[in-house]
């Protein structure tokens, strides 16, 4: 038995939830109360967090906070009523993720929100997490960001994982998931996105060549972080078959290579 996978992950990942491993230090400034849009897609074929991130998500006491979630699997969706209350579709083919959320926000008005906080359905959050990722993000003027993953999170970048004794990163990487948050002028210009990548692979590459375009930063926030050891990656899709779309995808549009995007502008201590 890999006892770090079974036992330490979900020790740590329960202290996390519960605010045991230290709550965010608070942001430099206070900032004006928002809106905000949380779009989220669980898997009802496998066991997830998604009843419990619909009641963190809710948990703000500074902002006002719509989720809209979408199920997809073959098994019925959820029967939690506090789940049910914000499902607004059930699809029962497997669509690809960014397929999936350009449909739902083909019937939104993004202008009406001040951030967009897209979700997977196997992260836990930290204690206070809209209230205090917000207040970071807005004080740092990120149009594109992420929480940074605890260090016990599995990861594909390890530049994304927590850094110790950092606030914040202005980076040219953030990464397209678990959870980043576009401002509305990153869900100006940059949505609906990019279907030649339907599950996304690569898109993080191109957005700091659009970013730079555009005069917008994006960043990681360290202070306020996400766990992400619930469900290892590369379980629910194929991953061979993706890195191929990525590369034909990478072929025909500008971006950063990996050694060039993962690299700090500015470190906010």
């Amino acid at each position: 038995m890999n006892y770090f996978n079974y036992v330490t992950r979900p020790l740590l990942r329960r202290m996390f939830a519960k605010g045991l491993l230290g709550r965010p230090p608070r942001a430099p400034a206070d900032v004006p109360r928002f809106r905000v849009l949380v779009l989220g897609i669980y898997l009802t074929d496998r066991v997830n967090q998604a009843s419990q991130l619909v009641v963190d998500f809710a948990k703000s006491q500074h902002h006002d906070v719509d989720q809209k979630w979408v199920a997809l699997g073959a098994t019925p969706p959820t029967s939690d009523p506090g789940l049910k209350a914000v499902t607004v579709r059930h699809c029962r083919q497997l669509i690809p993720k960014f397929k999936l959320l350009n449909e739902m926000l083909a019937g939104l008005e993004v202008d009406d929100y001040d951030y967009i906080i897209f979700t997977d359905d196997d992260v836990a959050l930290c204690p206070d997490f809209v209230d205090a990722y917000l207040a970071w993000v807005a004080s740092c003027g990120f149009s594109i960001s992420q929480p940074a993953r605890t260090r016990f999170s599995y990861r594909d970048h390890k530049f994304c994982l927590r850094t110790w004794g950092v606030k914040a990163r202005e980076t040219l990487f953030v990464e397209i998931g678990p959870v980043f948050v576009f401002d509305r002028a990153a869900a100006r210009h940059l949505l609906p996105f990019d279907e030649r990548s339907p599950m996304g692979w690569g898109i993080d590459f191109v957005w700091p060549k659009k970013t730079r375009e555009l005069n917008m930063t994006m960043g990681i926030i360290d202070a306020v972080t996400v766990d992400h050891s619930y469900r290892e990656q590369g379980k629910t899709y194929s991953s061979s078959d993706n890195r191929i779309i990525m590369d034909e995808f990478l072929r025909d549009v500008e971006h950063l290579k990996p050694e060039e995007a993962r690299v700090s502008i500015r470190i906010y201590r």
